[in-house]
């Protein structure tokens, strides 16, 4: 019976782990988009708000086809915002790793413990 107990508020906690961190990217990356809207006009367009902050979340250098508009961006988005980004990174981080521990613990819970 314990085991049952343990299994189930393993894979709850898990869940709710991954429908935060997905969450949490969302929010921040609306958030920053917004952020993005106000300091340039320009950036009204959902798309190009979106490629600047997952670019500037990101750590791979800016492609030469998209640097012209996308640079000062990218740098404004760092310099103002480096907490938002480092906790949109590990909410990107979590939100793939969780699915796997989800599906491990699922498969430990039929095949070792038995209690699906």
């Amino acid at each position: 019976m314990a085991k049952i107990v343990i299994f189930w508020i393993l894979l709850g906690s898990l869940g709710f782990a991954f429908a935060l961190a997905v969450q949490m990217r969302m929010m921040i990356a609306l958030v920053l988009r917004r952020a993005l809207k106000a300091w340039r006009p320009e950036f009204e367009d959902r798309v190009k708000a979106n490629t600047a902050v997952v670019w500037a979340a990101g750590e791979k250098p800016i492609p030469d086809e998209m640097r012209a508009w996308l640079t000062d961006a990218v740098e404004h988005l760092r310099t103002t915002y480096p907490n938002p980004l480092s906790h949109l990174r590990t909410a990107r981080r979590y939100s793939v790793v969780m699915p796997v521990l989800l599906f491990a613990v699922l498969v430990l819970g039929r095949t070792v413990l038995g209690v699906i």
